[in-house]
């Protein structure tokens, strides 16, 4: 795989810094996840932090060479992230009330896959122009939606921090998961915290991603958020990814549609499938088993067993 990636983050005119980026690389994948920790709650830095930190140890922590399920993979991840932020704001004194954000994009073998929580964003631009963007988990978008208000409109709605969904907090998050995307050489996919979106536009992004070494272009495009928003701005969190591999050609590998999934779908369905693919039989297994008798009763056992070996598996990064 060939690809250049960058990650930059600025404070703005806040007194801290609640947001989080981090990229992970692995011969044939790689992974970029961003966080922005909620300020109106107390938490938010540690809740941001804590999201990427999991979301990087469980990638690096998968044994086999290619995820089976990438979709199953970004979504139990992200809810592995919420259960170890709720774990560490309950282990505070006094306990915090931590809530964040989370966008997260998993490349492996020219396919995009991503998900996300709240209103840090993904967006995807090919040839010059955005092919699409991530959908806000918040009131404004869905005014947008409706038409009631533009694109342009929802940076400066008053109600533009209002969310609807997060990391963190009472119940569990229901993640938004995209399509596999097949990658054209010079694809870029950006993930971005609100302070970003709320500065420049998509038109406006895309001539800083156009600079030809691309760090240079995401530093240059965080200072002119930071100067057009002034003492306004928010943090400003941004991680890129630039493919510069050739098209892939194959047919698509997983036929998931963009969707909406929550826990309980997560481990009756996307859970069961990863650890069944993971316990696959080899070809000589296979030959083996063809000679034993039936076992289709004890099939929901196994099944169970397998869930709950991927249960552990992950149960292995939450915080002590």
């Amino acid at each position: 795989m060939k690809y250049q990636v960058a990650q930059f983050s600025v404070v703005g005119g806040r007194s801290t810094n609640e947001d989080c980026v981090g990229i992970a690389e692995r011969p044939n994948a790689v992974i970029l996840v961003l966080a922005d920790g909620l300020g109106g709650h107390t938490g938010g830095e540690l809740a941001s932090q804590t999201a990427v930190e999991t979301v990087l140890k469980v990638f690096q922590g998968v044994k086999q060479a290619r995820l089976q399920d990438p979709f199953a993979f970004l979504a139990l991840t992200l809810l592995q992230a919420h259960r170890a932020i709720v774990a560490r704001a309950q282990m505070h004194v006094p306990p915090l009330e931590a809530r964040t954000t989370c966008v997260v994009c998993l490349v492996q073998d020219g396919y995009a896959y991503w998900a996300h929580v709240g209103d840090s964003r993904l967006y995807h631009f090919r040839r010059a122009r955005m092919l699409k963007r991530t959908e806000d988990h918040t009131p404004v978008e869905e005014l947008r939606r409706d038409g009631i208000i533009s694109e342009e409109e929802m940076a400066s709605h008053p109600r533009k921090s209002y969310l609807l969904r997060s990391l963190g907090g009472n119940e569990d998050p229901r993640i938004s998961l995209g399509e596999e995307t097949p990658l054209h050489t010079d694809d870029m996919l950006l993930l971005c915290s609100d302070g970003l979106w709320e500065a420049l536009t998509a038109e406006q992004i895309l001539v800083h991603l156009e600079a030809p070494k691309l760090e240079d272009g995401v530093e240059e495009m965080l200072f002119d958020a930071e100067k057009r928003m002034g003492h306004h701005c928010d943090n400003v969190t941004v991680a890129c990814l630039r493919w510069e591999d050739r098209a892939v050609r194959a047919l698509p590998r997983h036929t998931q549609p963009a969707s909406q999934i929550d826990s309980a779908q997560l481990y009756r369905g996307a859970a069961a499938k990863v650890a069944a693919q993971r316990n696959a039989p080899t070809p000589k297994e296979k030959k083996l088993e063809e000679r034993k008798p039936d076992t289709s009763a004890n099939e929901q056992t196994s099944i169970e067993n397998r869930i709950q070996e991927l249960e552990d598996f992950l149960r292995k990064f939450e915080p002590k």
